[in-house]
């Protein structure tokens, strides 16, 4: 039997690209989990200003209501965004201190990901997977 020994140079190259390959996928779970959550606060910023549409003219209120929009979304998006990306690092990162780097990771991505999902299909199609959970148990 050949014994090879490994160099210190392979083994600290692994440990760099895995390393490197941890931080890609956080920050491309920050992200998806940042747009989701942005995403739906501005739609219920949207849905609620739209719902102000009391007799005036189509056009006139779609101008209106457009402008509204920007005014507000702009600077509540610039002001939000940061802030929700700082908190979904800090619960990826305590899932990864909890339950091992990269188990903790994808635990944490899967609950906050399975929270928003619920969240889109009730206001998108208006069903609560709770309910419907709880029925068929």
């Amino acid at each position: 039997m050949i014994c090879v020994p490994i160099s210190h140079r392979f083994v600290d190259l692994q440990k760099s690209i895995i390393a490197y390959m941890y931080k890609k996928l956080f920050n491309l779970m920050v992200l998806m989990i940042s747009v989701l959550t942005l995403n739906l606060i501005t739609g219920f910023i949207t849905s609620y200003i739209i719902h102000y549409n009391s007799g005036i003219n189509p056009y006139k209120f779609t101008g209106i209501a457009m402008l509204t929009l920007v005014f507000i979304l702009v600077p509540a998006f610039s002001y939000m965004k940061p802030k929700v990306e700082i908190l979904v690092a800090r619960v990826l990162v305590s899932g990864s201190n909890s339950f091992g780097k990269i188990i903790g990771l994808l635990l944490s991505f899967a609950i906050i990901f399975g929270i928003l999902f619920v969240i889109y299909l009730h206001q998108w199609f208006s069903i609560n997977l709770w309910e419907m959970l709880k029925t068929k148990i």
